[in-house]
């Protein structure tokens, strides 16, 4: 009668993580117990399932490892040439920046993708040889490791397609914002790449590892939050800043205790540069939460003055004055048919009459309506000279 014996693989495996909580070597005895319906088949994608691999020794080691890193070595130089061509012909494609960034991201991806696909396929011809020597588990994991690395360096590069859409979009668009919030959407979403990649990498090798990793980051983040409110609402401000667009770069604004000309929009604060040449930097939460009165966008300036004639004017030389006013307003520089001007007696004052004017100038140009308002002073004074009006020696300055 023979006893069955259980073949002993002379060479014990390494320590496994991944793979061998699933499954034992191939070639090891297993027990009825130790097979139970809970421990699930190991499959890996390419390499298959290792649970299936018949350990066979191999006849020459050196030949095995010679021809492994030949093929790496060639697939490392085939990505090479092609990344190097690929980058070439995505210069040919300056009318298409979209169609540029994909042949240069899938350029920039193959050197790693190529070498890293070819050991999976390495891996998996040379299975029963590594099972024998023990170490099918490590080498799984060690090409599946490798190949996380490729592809979360391929997805890195090839993000470049959607930042060049939204690129493209941005140049289309007036507004210089535009062009702000593309690297910025660029930069988190290479940063959330970076993130699940690492994330995926470790998971690989060691899932508790990983999923403590990932209750520490948890923790880091809340933490980071309670730690970082001022810089966490600076860039929400920032955000909202760039979809609400109440101004774009070199826009003259007005936010209340300051005026002058935006510089700048970063994650943390606007610059702005004030009327008298000093830079001022606004917390982009402080002014997400500030009315905004855009100047530049404005359709028309308008402007307001009052003129003082001495109080003891007889009516009808008030009135005379008055008619010079609005006459010297009909169809002026920058008038619309919409916006006629105005002007009338406001008041008798202790110590003048006051007659207030006013109108409107199209578009907004501020230079060119200051110079039509010093045109337009002037010959009122020169007719209110002629006519024997006298103004008042006492008042104030205009209004506006």
């Amino acid at each position: 009668m023979r006893t069955a014996t259980a073949y002993i693989d002379p060479h014990p495996p390494l320590p496994r993580m991944f793979f061998a909580q699933t499954i034992p070597l191939a070639g090891q005895a297993v027990s009825p117990a130790a097979a139970a319906p809970a421990a699930a088949p190991a499959k890996h994608f390419i390499i298959g399932d290792i649970g299936k691999v018949v350990a066979k020794a191999p006849e020459d080691w050196s030949n095995i490892l010679v021809h492994a890193v030949g093929f790496i070595a060639v697939a490392y130089v085939a990505g090479w040439l092609a990344d190097k061509v690929l980058r070439w012909i995505s210069t040919k494609f300056g009318r298409s920046p979209i169609a540029e960034a994909a042949v240069a991201a899938a350029g920039k991806a193959l050197p790693l993708i190529l070498p890293a696909y070819t050991l999976l396929f390495l891996i998996r011809s040379n299975a029963p040889y590594l099972a024998h020597a023990g170490w099918l588990d490590f080498t799984v994991i060690a090409g599946a490791f490798l190949c996380s690395l490729a592809h979360t360096t391929a997805v890195f590069h090839l993000v470049a397609i959607p930042i060049a859409w939204g690129q493209k979009i941005a140049d289309r668009s007036d507004n210089k914002l535009d062009d702000i919030l593309v690297p910025m959407f660029a930069t988190v979403i290479r940063i959330t790449v970076v993130l699940v990649g690492a994330f995926k990498a470790i998971s690989i090798i060691d899932p508790k590892s990983s999923d403590a990793i990932l209750g520490l980051l948890a923790g880091a983040v809340v933490g980071l939050a309670f730690a970082s409110q001022d810089t966490i609402k600076n860039v929400f401000g920032a955000v909202m800043l760039i979809v609400d667009q109440p101004f774009t770069l070199g826009d003259v604004i007005n936010i209340g205790s300051h005026e002058g000309k935006v510089e700048s929009l970063g994650l943390r604060s606007t610059t702005i540069m004030m009327l008298d040449g000093q830079r001022l930097a606004i917390p982009n939460g402080d002014l997400a939460t500030r009315p905004i009165v855009n100047l530049t966008r404005r359709d028309f300036i308008r402007a307001q003055d009052l003129v003082h004639l001495e109080a003891n004017t007889p009516a009808e030389k008030v009135k005379e004055a008055a008619d010079l006013i609005r006459g010297l307003l009909a169809g002026h520089e920058g008038s619309q048919p919409s916006h006629p001007p105005l002007v009338h007696v406001l008041e008798y004052g202790e110590w003048a009459v006051n007659i207030r004017l006013m109108y409107w100038y199209f578009p907004a140009q501020a230079a060119k309506q200051l110079e039509f308002n010093q045109q337009l002073l002037l010959r009122i004074s020169e007719k209110l000279q002629q006519a024997g009006i006298r103004v008042a020696s006492q008042g104030t300055p205009q209004n506006r």
